[in-house]
């Protein structure tokens, strides 16, 4: 039950439409479980370089795309033998990938080039890598999704230690996704795609967590998909099957609705950029757009 007031809605505006000379034409063996119709690609992964530049992922056909930030021209950057999903940027300014074939790869948007940073959980492989952030400390923190739900809810999250420590903090997701850290890194969100939820997780000292619990809980075919904070602490849930980008405070209080700027709703994901780090790049996955919001303070990672 909710009794606060119907937040503001605000409308995306479209930046750029991968074009059809850009789009893969061949089959692909990946299929999402989405109702919409398969435009020949599926866009994943926003995340800007030092320079502002704007990448993204083609999930399908195993592309890194890069978008000019003024505008909207894209070009292929990489394609690979693989379904890159979410990506980070590290201090060395090389990307991580969450690739959900491959684990977790390296991406260097100065040479194109991927390789391997962690394949396998000792010698078992990963259900299928999602999403990926890196706390301030260079911890990696990602997603396993693959095929989990409401009836297989045995998804993972993991934290990659500096050290090449694996611990697993969670081992009954219901189809983990998207990931953020409050902004004292005391907290992670993770977005459950399946049971329309939010869990936030306490992150102790030790690298242990416990008595997570539901921050968010929405409705609709699919559930939570991207997860990023602003400076203020907000969080920006982007729902696919709502075509909304739910912005609620950091007790979960709603703020703001942010809504497509196109015909497509399948708002995946969505990053800050720009010059002074408070334009909002989001996907339309399955439309294969990217859209725009210029909101009133900068991303968490700006501060």
């Amino acid at each position: 039950m909710n009794f606060y007031p119907v937040p503001p809605v605000i409308e995306a505006q479209v930046l750029t439409r991968i074009p059809d000379t850009l789009r893969c034409k061949g089959e692909s063996d990946w299929r999402g479980g989405f109702t919409g119709n398969f435009q020949n690609i599926f866009l994943e992964g926003p995340t800007c370089d030092g320079d502002g530049n704007l990448f993204v992922t083609d999930v399908p056909y195993g592309r890194i795309l890069k978008v000019d930030q003024h505008n909207g021209n894209a070009t292929v950057c990489v394609q690979y033998d693989g379904e890159p999903n979410g990506m980070a940027r590290r201090k060395d300014g090389k990307f991580i990938v969450a690739d959900y074939k491959k684990g977790l790869l390296l991406f260097d948007p100065s040479t194109n080039e991927v390789s391997n940073l962690l394949t396998r959980n000792n010698l078992e492989s990963f259900k299928g890598v999602n999403d990926v952030i890196i706390d301030s400390k260079d911890n990696v923190f990602f997603t396993d999704q693959g095929q989990t739900g409401m009836t297989d809810q045995s998804g993972r999250v993991y934290r990659l230690g500096t050290d090449g420590r694996l611990d697993k903090l969670v081992n009954n997701g219901i189809s983990p996704n998207g990931l953020a850290l409050s902004l004292d890194e005391r907290f992670l969100y993770v977005a459950m795609t399946r049971s329309n939820e939010v869990w936030r997780l306490p992150l102790h000292s030790d690298g242990s967590t416990s008595k997570a619990g539901v921050f968010f809980r929405s409705f609709g075919n699919a559930g939570p998909d991207g997860v990023v904070l602003d400076e203020e602490g907000n969080v920006l849930i982007c729902h696919p099957s709502l075509g909304s980008i739910f912005v609620v405070d950091k007790h979960g209080v709603p703020k703001a609705r942010i809504v497509s700027g196109s015909v497509g709703i399948n708002l995946t994901n969505c990053t800050f950029g720009g010059p002074e780090g408070r334009t909002i790049y989001i996907t339309d996955s399955l439309e294969g757009n990217i859209q725009t919001v210029e909101w009133h303070c900068r991303g968490a990672m700006f501060r």
